[in-house]
């Protein structure tokens, strides 16, 4: 079975770009448009992985941090933050709320691909 990966993004053109380069990498994927969505996602469609903007209407990235506990531990979905205004602090703070880590925008797709590898690898053991 392939890994599905929740894309929580609220930028259709990233959200599509994100799913076309998964896809092609055998990844199975759905997406959310903000953090409510993403919550309800969680809970209905028990994804492997959720890639995660910082930046989105009604609830942040970081609010879905802080909240997903309640809807799935979070050592169960590794959760990869992405952001297009990246900072030390934000990195910091999503870090602190259980991120298995922090890319910046434009994503390099080499890279996304490998830390997801290594999110899914250490998620299985």
């Amino acid at each position: 079975m392939n890994a599905k990966i929740l894309i929580v993004d609220d930028d259709p053109d990233i959200a599509t770009m994100l799913e076309d380069r998964l896809q092609a990498s055998e990844y199975g994927t759905v997406t959310a448009q903000d953090g409510v969505q993403a919550l309800e996602m969680v809970e209905q469609e028990a994804p492997h992985l959720m890639l995660l903007d910082l930046d989105m209407p009604r609830l942040t990235g970081l609010e879905v941090l802080k909240r997903l506990p309640k809807v799935r531990p979070a050592e169960d979905l590794p959760v990869i933050v992405m952001t297009a205004h990246g900072s030390i602090q934000a990195a910091v703070e999503a870090m602190k709320d259980g991120a298995y880590d922090f890319l910046t925008k434009p994503l390099d797709k080499d890279h996304l691909l490998i830390v997801i590898g290594k999110a899914l690898e250490r998620d299985s053991l």
